[in-house]
């Protein structure tokens, strides 16, 4: 994992990145050693994860077939949309630049797995 960052922000404009985000969305700002580095949840079919820094991408699971011949498949998903922050709380929120048009911002979600940054 690295260390914290806010994508797209010089370094010396990350902490104040991260809290105007957080207001602006009515977030509370996670101390160092609680920030989210990335985070799985689960939408409808398909279990997405949140990467700060990277798209997202999801796994949905489909069913095929009747009977004998019924099995599950897994297709890969995405949408073109980077993560910039999340922000833990009762449901976590995920700040993304919303190039797709397809999800709100931010995302509320309830993480089924959550890995923070690296902390010294």
């Amino acid at each position: 994992m690295p260390q914290f960052f806010v994508p797209l922000v010089d370094a010396d404009k990350q902490e104040d990145a991260y809290t105007e985000m957080a207001a602006s969305i009515g977030a509370a700002t996670a101390p160092p050693a609680n920030r989210i580095y990335s985070m799985t949840w689960k939408h409808s079919d398909t279990e997405w994860t949140a990467t700060v820094g990277e798209q997202l991408r999801g796994i949905a699971t489909i069913e095929k077939g009747r009977g004998r011949s019924k099995r599950e498949i897994r297709v890969p998903r995405s949408t073109n949309d980077t993560v910039i922050a999340i922000y833990p709380g009762a449901q976590f929120m995920i700040m993304h630049d919303n190039r797709s048009k397809i999800w709100n911002v931010p995302i509320y979600a309830n993480p089924i797995s959550v890995t923070g940054f690296h902390q010294d």
